[in-house]
């Protein structure tokens, strides 16, 4: 490597290890002022079947002021009927959006919401160039407030049971949960049930194990670098504060959320609380029948909770 390669690099790791520090001296309150006014930007109907169900999926596309915008894909049963419905918001891991809706075998009588990331995950666990980590950075801290200001809309909306609304997050889903339901108290707002799946705590430990693009020599240090510049949406942070009944699921044999990362996620959650530890590593799309299992473990509890409307017999 030449010199002035490597004395570019270090002096750019102590700038973003500055920007770190000034970042991290109150987490909660930065990713808290990435609120801003929300309005429709675009708004698509399609009548699609799934499953051998018809459904309506309305693809949403969010303006926030002139700060950024989000999409999210809402399946509703086709009839206009007007009775509020079980609402779930869906975190995806590598499938997000409407994507992620086809994981999920029957939507019955509820809605189901998929959020779509500002960023794709898959760059966390496929691992990433040096270069991208700023545009990853902010687009990740922006999740908290985008997905509370999609609850306090959906709450707003008549079709929707504002007595039965679950947050779901799968793999990097799950990571973002625990940020994004303290901003939702901070907002006087939030969820009824609440399903981190394959989550963990120490964003540090996990990225060490992910950024695999990323020489052996130099990996924790960026790991721990990264970590620090998105420390307002450490899990870890924010699991003991937080109110709410919780469903946990990972997998015994994870490699892309160390034991001690979900070990601690399950330490730190409050009561009341369900573990369920699978015999299985990570989820990934190619993991059909996983998938299928941790769907149903979900669908049962939230059946168990009241948080949905049965769905028909097949």
């Amino acid at each position: 490597m030449k010199k002035w390669v490597l004395i570019l690099l270090v002096g750019l790791f102590v700038l973003l290890g500055l920007a770190a520090f000034y970042l991290n001296r109150n987490p909660l309150q930065f990713i808290n002022r990435f609120y801003y006014p929300l309005s429709i930007m675009r708004y698509d109907l399609q009548v699609v079947a799934h499953n051998g169900e018809l459904r309506r999926y309305e693809t949403i596309t969010f303006q926030r002021a002139e700060a950024d915008t989000f999409c999210v894909t809402i399946s509703k049963p086709p009839e206009q009927d007007s009775l509020p419905k079980p609402v779930i918001v869906l975190l995806g891991g590598l499938e997000i959006g409407r994507r992620s809706l086809n994981y999920i075998p029957q939507h019955g009588k509820n809605i189901i919401i998929a959020y779509e990331y500002p960023y794709r995950p898959h760059y966390w666990y496929d691992g990433t160039a040096l270069e991208e980590i700023p545009k990853i950075r902010r687009s990740v801290l922006i999740v908290p407030a985008q997905i509370s200001q999609l609850v306090e809309w959906i709450k707003k909306q008549s079709w929707a049971d504002t007595t039965r609304i679950s947050l779901l997050g799968y793999s990097f889903g799950a990571l973002a949960i625990p940020s994004a339901l303290k901003v939702m108290s901070l907002r006087q707002t939030g969820v009824d049930g609440v399903i981190m799946a394959y989550g963990g705590v120490n964003l540090y430990e996990i990225f060490k194990v992910n950024l695999k693009t990323i020489p052996a020599f130099v990996r924790p240090m960026v790991s721990r670098l990264i970590a620090w510049l998105i420390r307002p949406v450490e899990p870890g942070l924010y699991l003991p504060s937080l109110k709410g009944d919780f469903l946990l699921i990972n997998g015994r044999y994870d490699r892309q959320i160390p034991e001690s990362s979900w070990r601690a996620l399950h330490r730190l959650t409050p009561k009341p609380k369900e573990i369920v530890l699978l015999d299985a590593g990570h989820l990934h799309p190619k993991k059909k029948e996983l998938i299928q299992n941790v769907i149903r473990i979900s669908y049962d509890w939230l059946a168990k909770k009241k948080l949905i409307s049965p769905l028909p017999v097949r």
